[in-house]
């Protein structure tokens, strides 16, 4: 019941102009974007604590703090970049993002929790590299067509759906996990 908390998550992705996602809002809000910071803090939150308390339930104490820790040390660390760069009228394009890392620590994160889930889903397993794979094709779709010379408001659609469907499976597989303790 405490995973349904995370479905902040696909909501926030789907309207961007919540200002709750990662990226320049579509309306090129920067200010609202700004003001909303603290917003985009408890949706981590209220995403992740959930997330994190359901992979205790299925797998070791040290393999659910070493996912804890890449997941709070990528969104501090793209909290931090991004912030900065925005804090320094930096126009962020293709060419001047703010560094890769919190992208890595998010893969290894995500890959790490679909090894978990893989090894814990009582059927279907096929399911877990499905889901993962959806968000990791998602997330790379609305990264570059977001914004920059390659920017395409249908193709970043369709990355937010794909990403969304992708969230949503592996939400469900969570649920399946966390169920057969």
């Amino acid at each position: 019941m405490i995973l349904l908390l995370s479905l902040f998550s696909p909501i926030a992705e789907l309207f961007p102009n919540l200002y709750m996602s990662w990226w320049l809002p579509s309306n090129g809000n920067i200010s609202s974007y700004l003001k909303y910071w603290p917003f985009r803090i408890i949706t981590v939150l209220t995403v992740w604590v959930p997330i994190l308390i359901t992979i205790g339930l299925i797998t070791s104490l040290s393999i659910q703090l070493f996912i804890s820790v890449l997941v709070f040390s990528a969104f501090g660390a793209r909290l931090f970049l991004f912030d900065r760069a925005l804090h320094k009228n930096i126009e962020i394009t293709e060419e001047n993002k703010p560094s890769s890392l919190p992208e890595i620590l998010y893969f290894i994160a995500f890959s790490t929790i679909g090894w978990v889930l893989f090894n814990s889903v009582p059927s279907s397993a096929f399911l877990v590299p499905l889901g993962i794979g959806a968000i990791f094709l998602g997330a790379n779709f609305m990264g570059h067509f977001r914004n920059g010379p390659n920017k395409n408001i249908n193709y970043d659609i369709v990355g937010r759906i794909i990403f969304t469907l992708g969230f949503l499976l592996n939400l469900y597989n969570l649920a399946r996990a966390g169920l057969i303790i």
